[in-house]
């Protein structure tokens, strides 16, 4: 069993060779597309950190953000986070109307506060659409942190002047692989699938590639964002985890989707998670089983490392991110 040290050293390893990689891997970069529901949880905006901080070192180029949430301060707090880390150039989708809506103790005050908008946010279906006819094949990886609302209306979306293909057709010729923050395993009832179970039930059903879930229990115990308080005062960050809990520790749920993305782009098993195949099941009522089949396109996480190592991992990368 690796020491505590030992996985920090491994991560500031990494971190040396990606940064002194960087020109050769940004032309080779894994395409990425981050759909979340940034609003209910602080936790979304600790994965957007995350995420910044990884394409930063050339692990992935990210090509859009989608919103999930039907809070209409969701997309500005996007924006002025993505603005802050020296990204507002990033795409935004917003999510049709009839979205969840979601109370947030953060995102109007992150928007305001930063100066976000979303006066140049896209309708995500129509962003989605765009964006993946305009990549080449099954290169694009998508990470969902949120309501599966964009992804079904994306597979029921219908051949229109960007692509001849349907919805189903674009994802099973553009994209690699969907990793799902989403569920509980090997059964249980989890938040973003409960709060459209419509959507959740429509995307495990027919997303027509490999499916790497990352389920509630991954997360829960992987408590990030107390450190966050050795930040600047003025920082999205710090002000969205002070502002949700005082900089209290929450868990990890999306940030881990997200590191498991960029830990994984080149396809070479890890040493934090290994992989249950199958196949997952959703209700009516959001709750999900797993069915054990051979050859199964769905998997399912199962942690190897310690939750206090992969915390101190989550949280260095939250730390290093800043502009």
């Amino acid at each position: 069993m690796r020491t505590a040290a030992a996985w920090l050293l491994t991560v500031l390893f990494l971190s040396a060779t990606l940064t002194g990689c960087e020109r050769q891997a940004n032309t080779e970069a894994p395409l990425l597309i981050l759909d979340t529901d940034i609003a209910s949880d602080a936790d979304d905006v600790g994965a957007v950190a995350v995420l910044h901080h990884v394409a930063k070192q050339g692990k992935v180029k990210i090509l859009a953000m989608m919103v999930s949430s039907g809070n209409p301060w969701s997309v500005p707090c996007l924006q002025a986070v993505n603005a802050w880390f020296g990204r507002p150039e990033i795409p935004l989708g917003k999510a049709h109307a009839g979205a969840v809506q979601d109370e947030s103790r953060y995102a109007r005050s992150i928007a305001e506060e930063f100066g976000g908008n979303d006066a140049k946010a896209s309708d995500a279906i129509q962003l989605y659409r765009r964006v993946l006819a305009a990549q080449a094949d099954q290169r694009v990886t998508i990470v969902s942190i949120g309501y599966l609302t964009n992804l079904a209306q994306l597979l029921q979306s219908k051949s229109d002047a960007v692509s001849p293909l349907n919805g189903e057709e674009l994802v099973r010729q553009k994209a690699a692989r969907l990793i799902c923050m989403g569920g509980a395993y090997p059964s249980g009832q989890e938040w973003n699938f409960h709060r459209d179970a419509a959507a959740a039930a429509y995307v495990t059903q027919h997303w027509p590639g490999p499916v790497i879930f990352a389920g509630f229990e991954l997360g829960k115990d992987i408590m990030t964002g107390a450190a966050l308080r050795t930040l600047p005062e003025k920082n999205p960050l710090r002000r969205s985890y002070e502002l949700h809990n005082r900089l209290a520790g929450r868990p990890s749920w999306d940030q881990i989707a997200v590191y498991y993305a960029a830990v994984t782009v080149d396809g070479r098993p890890n040493e934090l998670w290994t992989k249950i195949y199958g196949r997952n099941a959703v209700s009516e009522d959001g709750s999900n089983h797993w069915l054990n089949e051979r050859n199964g396109s769905h998997a399912y996480l199962v942690q190897r490392g310690t939750n206090a190592d992969i915390a101190k991992n989550v949280e260095q990368l939250m730390l290093t991110a800043q502009p």
